[in-house]
């Protein structure tokens, strides 16, 4: 295990920089380092996070289990997220989830064979408001409709063929 780059060694210390405990940090630090990483946090980036927090690994990996959006398992290059919250229920979710898993020949949990996108469903992404909502690759997608699903999956494949 290396460690973050040169280039995201500087966001690092910028994040630091930011709040008055590197421990405060430690969120927006994951992002990064799966950034760094292809979407995913590898086997030791939890020690090498924890030591840079000046926490405990268990600490780190606390953080890293409760939340969805950190993953350590590799993920598609398109990685996307449906939320399945009631809000979203009603506004119906599931005939999205159904449509993408159609589209794209898998279901929750998996990644297609060619490694483009992976599917995952998230029981609240905090965008009730704008239910049914989709993240695909961090970007937020509000109020989505089937109609919307081949164009939102050609520009994910266009930004990260």
């Amino acid at each position: 295990m290396e460690g973050f780059s040169n280039a995201a060694m500087k966001d690092v210390n910028a994040l630091f920089g930011r709040y008055p405990k590197k421990l405060n940090a430690l969120l927006p630090l994951l992002h990064l380092a799966q950034r760094e990483n292809e979407g995913w946090l590898p086997e030791g980036w939890d020690a090498y996070i924890a030591e840079l927090c000046d926490t405990t690994v268990n600490h780190v990996r606390g953080v890293i289990t409760f939340y969805n959006m950190y993953k350590t398992h590799p993920v598609g290059r398109n990685h996307l997220l449906v939320c399945a919250s009631l809000p979203c229920g009603l506004c119906g979710w599931m005939d999205m989830l159904h449509a993408l898993e159609k589209k794209l020949g898998i279901h929750p949990g998996q990644t297609s064979d060619d490694g483009l996108f992976s599917l995952e469903e998230a029981q609240c992404l905090a965008f009730c408001d704008k239910a049914p909502v989709l993240y695909v690759n961090d970007q937020l997608h509000e109020k989505v409709t089937e109609d919307d699903l081949d164009r939102i999956i050609s520009k994910a494949q266009a930004e990260r063929p």
